[in-house]
């Protein structure tokens, strides 16, 4: 039987996610089994070699990124735990799967070289100041730039950087200027891309899907 391009399928890599409050925590975990009812086996959450006990009527959510669509993620509800040879749950979807639409705009942390263009118009000229800079993260629809030119809100700068071996070539609007103390760099910019092309966005949002499920799949976050 088919699955639909949204649903989990095992062998997949999921999150179980719990809420406290203290806020959200997520776990790497996995699709054992799929139960001729319908309900999901799933390994155990470990976090630093120890064994997270989630108990049997326990409220979690199942979190899971599908390859070039983005996250998903459906309420669920424990139905049984055992320890026997390996740690595991079964649990019971209890929600419509919901797309997480606000991923596209989820900002990443990660350094990547930009080179940022700005011109300076005046009457009798125009000027391009190029810069090298590094992100901060990068989403999207935007990305925070170091910089050690001091830029204005407003000002409209060409970023031009690479992923993937793919170059982006994107212009965009500063909206925050913040002075920082580092080694390199003054300031940090807020840049929001104001004519960014889809296939362009697709590319950075891939990029943040799969640096993401690596960072998950090493228990990082």
């Amino acid at each position: 039987m088919s699955k639909r391009k949204d649903c989990i399928g095992i062998g997949d890599r999921i999150e179980i996610v719990r809420t406290s409050l203290r806020g959200e925590k997520s776990y790497p975990s996995q699709v054992l089994d799929i139960t001729p009812e319908g309900n999901f086996v799933v390994s155990g959450p470990i976090w630093q070699n120890q064994i997270i006990p989630i108990h049997k009527g326990e409220k979690i959510k199942i979190s899971y990124i599908v390859k070039d669509k983005g996250r998903y993620a459906f309420e669920a509800i424990v139905t049984r735990r055992e320890y026997e040879n390996i740690y595991n749950l079964e649990v019971q979807q209890k929600s419509d799967i919901k797309k997480y639409q606000m991923r596209r705009y989820y900002r990443f942390e990660t350094s990547i070289p930009v080179a940022k263009e700005y011109m300076i118009k005046s009457k009798r000229h125009e000027e391009v100041i190029v810069e090298q800079c590094k992100t901060k993260d990068i989403s999207g629809s935007g990305i925070k730039l170091y910089s050690n030119y001091k830029h204005n809100i407003g000002d409209i700068v060409r970023c031009i950087f690479e992923i993937d071996g793919q170059v982006i070539n994107v212009k965009g609007k500063v909206l925050r200027v913040e002075e920082i103390d580092t080694f390199d760099y003054i300031y940090s910019l807020g840049i929001d891309f104001i004519d960014i092309s889809e296939e362009n966005r697709d590319i950075i949002i891939k990029f943040i899907f799969r640096e993401e499920r690596i960072l998950i799949e090493k228990g990082l976050i």
